[in-house]
């Protein structure tokens, strides 16, 4: 999977991240009106990997982003957020940003994948330079994931519906019968081509899970709580901080002292500094 990141003077750069994150968990994330009704503060724990999709964003700092469409869809804070690793199309890359004023591929932090069309399902996941593109943001989240090294993608805030209130995301929308429409066709879509690419995910070695509230696919993917998701995505992860007084200094590892260090510098002389002397309780601080 070959990615381009720009620089600030326009020019193109390739990076290709495959196998980053090898046999890691990670949650991919939509903005189901559901999504307010679970825990969502557990996402933000240390060791916890996020991918949000397009708006959902707004609702947590994800680890990561993606979307699929024009950078005006999006929340300005979302795209300006530099702690956030963020996929979008190369297709919008040189589309201009009004807030802030900018072209999409200036915002920081961000990579742009190549979009291909009419990949054939059961070539999904193969490994590629591009990334299958069906018109919607979860299949470019998965493929993105896997080829991340992903084995193990849970998904969250993913009801393909209607909410209880008759809203179809978490945030607020003035979406007409028409945007809602095409939204239904989308989810509906989305529901048939999950359950039956249960056997293509298998043999490519990837596990789906689905921790939405109000899930559509249960009948053929395991579907556990938002806390159980949580909870796996923390498996390899240390479940304490080290004692830091346990965590040796770098000198313990030095061949040589660090003024002979120090001397290698170029255009510098070694400063000796007086050696402190550790201080007990109840002792005067001295140095030799």
């Amino acid at each position: 999977m070959v990615l381009v990141h720009f620089a600030k003077t326009g020019l193109k750069h390739l990076t290709d991240l495959e196998g980053m994150y090898s046999g890691q968990t990670a949650m991919l994330v939509g903005g189901a009106p559901s999504l307010r009704e679970q825990p969502i503060d557990l996402l933000s724990q240390r060791g916890v990997i996020t991918m949000a999709m397009n708006n959902a964003a707004t609702h947590f700092r994800p680890t990561m982003w993606v979307s699929g469409d024009r950078p005006q869809c999006y929340d300005p804070q979302i795209l300006m957020d530099a702690t956030i690793l963020k996929f979008a199309p190369a297709s919008q890359a040189q589309v201009d940003i009004k807030k802030p004023k900018c072209k999409y591929h200036a915002v920081p932090n961000i990579l742009f994948y190549m979009q291909e069309d009419n990949v054939p399902w059961d070539e999904y996941l193969a490994q590629r330079n591009t990334v299958p593109w069906y018109n919607n943001t979860l299949f470019v989240g998965i493929h993105i994931l896997y080829r991340l090294g992903f084995r193990r993608i849970i998904l969250a805030g993913s009801d393909f519906g209607f909410g209880s209130s008759g809203r179809m995301y978490a945030h607020e929308t003035a979406l007409g019968s028409m945007e809602q429409k095409w939204n239904l066709d989308l989810y509906n879509s989305q529901v048939r081509e999950l359950r039956l690419l249960k056997p293509v995910f298998e043999r490519a070695g990837l596990t789906l899970l689905d921790s939405s509230k109000n899930s559509r696919i249960s009948q053929v993917y395991e579907h556990i709580t938002l806390e159980k998701a949580v909870e796996m995505c923390l498996e390899p992860f240390p479940p304490e901080p080290m004692d830091s007084k346990e965590l040796p200094h770098c000198s313990k590892f030095a061949p040589d002292s660090i003024q002979e260090r120090i001397a290698k510098w170029p255009g510098h002389q070694v400063i000796g500094a007086p050696i402190p002397v550790i201080q007990l309780p109840g002792e005067m601080q001295s140095v030799l």
